[in-house]
């Protein structure tokens, strides 16, 4: 007979002080490998990832002592030395503690590795922001971040006619400067636009880059390499609320798609397809006028098109922003129908979907237009929910699934992976994942995810 193999849990977290001249490396940690409860979420709509920690109380804790002198009268088993260069004696002492309120303090870093069987993969990279020790130790952490909480923004202003990504983060106003981060290599090939920017000094670094997620421009943490000792770089994106066709965010070989059988890595699943009827479906476009103020248009079916008439018109714009007369006159734009009127259509029996257009300066009628063909292109049978998944692959957030349930295979496709709340201890290692864009329908090979 043949004996099925069990996956054991496994954890490595490692809690120290930052090295001054790098960050990712961890001086004098604490290495603890049992743990009640691990939690993080990650998303790429917001820049500062969070994990919690928590530890039962009288938790072992392994430390490593470094100093100089000789091992002569020390337990040999529980000492190891090095002879350096300049033929000083280095020696190495293990020990081990319990973790008590007074282990930790804020500001440290923290490194979380989770995975089976020994097999770990690193999963969390930040600093302790608080903690408190009621029944149990736990620690409240926020990712490599946090870093630029801490980091003041230089003044800057940016012409009305919008810069982009680059030029703001590392070209001409450089507001990664000093930080450690850098912008992930597949971003720069993008170069995204963005709007006006005036920054003053009362302004962080995260402040700003944080700010960007109002106006559909998404930035988080990405890994430029599967090197644990660099710095994540700063990954930027747009959502399909703002593309018109496919979304844009980096990608690299660890992007996926990751295939999810339903019948093998799903341990729960709250899915919805949603279909959606065209006749009660509306979209709301915002736009960024030359004015640099927003308005917004909204796209619906005209009840009333015929396409047998001549002159019959397939949408109506409703709930339109009134472009002031003085932008009228600085820039010719002519206000969408719809606008006319104060008085607002009530959509609250419809589907209203958002999109922002990625144009700066543009025109009510460009912006109608780019609303309309959103509208066209919108994906009716739409997803709701999540999906919590096994440990196996390690997900992150801006990476792609595809979804395989032989039941309801209206599921099936490549979706982007909006957020990861990861949680590991008693209960299981498992991956909640919210994935709402579908970006294409299942394909039919896999490459060895």
């Amino acid at each position: 007979m043949g004996i099925d193999t069990m996956d054991v849990l496994c954890c490595r977290i490692i809690i120290g002080d930052a090295d001054p001249s790098n960050p990712m490396k961890i001086n004098g940690g604490v290495e603890i490998t049992e743990v009640s409860e691990i939690e993080i979420t990650e998303s790429y709509k917001k820049l500062i990832g969070t994990a919690k920690l928590k530890f039962p109380k009288g938790t072992v804790c392994r430390s490593t002592i470094v100093g100089t002198g000789t091992p002569e009268g020390k337990d040999a088993s529980r000492v190891t030395t090095e002879i350096m260069q300049d033929g000083v004696l280095i020696e190495k002492r293990s020990s081990q503690n319990i973790l008590n309120d007074t282990t930790f303090k804020v500001g440290q870093r923290v490194n979380v590795k989770l995975g089976y069987n020994g097999i770990l993969k690193n999963m969390f990279d930040g600093y302790i922001t608080g903690y408190n020790s009621d029944s149990m130790l736990e620690l409240q952490c926020e990712n490599m971040g946090y870093k630029l909480k801490l980091k003041q923004a230089a003044k800057f202003e940016t012409p009305v006619s919008g810069t982009t990504v680059n030029d703001v983060l590392e070209g001409k106003y450089n507001l990664l400067k000093d930080t450690g981060f850098k912008i992930h290599s597949d971003t720069k090939k993008f170069d995204i636009r963005v709007g006006k920017i005036k920054v003053t000094d009362n302004f962080t670094v995260a402040d700003i880059l944080s700010e960007w997620s109002k106006y559909k421009v998404y930035c988080f943490l990405k890994y430029d390499a599967e090197d644990e000792s660099q710095m994540p770089a700063i990954a930027v994106g747009r959502p399909y609320s703002s593309s018109k066709n496919q979304p844009v965010f980096p990608s690299d070989e660890n992007t996926g798609p990751y295939l999810i059988r339903f019948d093998y890595h799903v341990a729960q699943s709250d899915l919805k397809v949603i279909k959606t009827d065209p006749k009660f479906l509306a979209v709301t476009g915002k736009g960024l006028g030359k004015d640099e103020k927003f308005f917004e248009v909204t796209i619906r079916l005209n009840p009333e098109y015929d396409a047998t008439v001549a002159g019959s018109k397939e949408f109506q714009t409703v709930n339109a922003t009134q472009i002031s007369k003085k932008t009228h006159k600085l820039t010719g734009n002519v206000t969408a129908a719809g606008a006319q009127t104060k008085t607002k259509v009530d959509l609250s029996t419809y589907t209203v979907v958002p999109y922002m257009s990625p144009n700066i300066g543009i025109s009510s009628d460009q912006l109608v237009e780019e609303t309309t063909e959103y509208f066209k292109s919108y994906n009716l049978n739409g997803i709701s929910g999540g999906v919590t998944i096994f440990g196996d692959y390690g997900l992150f957030p801006a990476v792609q699934v595809e979804i395989q349930d032989s039941r309801t295979p209206s599921k099936n496709g490549v979706y982007l992976v909006e957020e990861v709340t990861t949680t590991f201890g008693i209960n299981g290692y498992r991956q909640k994942l919210t994935i709402p864009y579908k970006i294409k329908g299942a394909k039919a090979t896999y490459g060895n995810k």
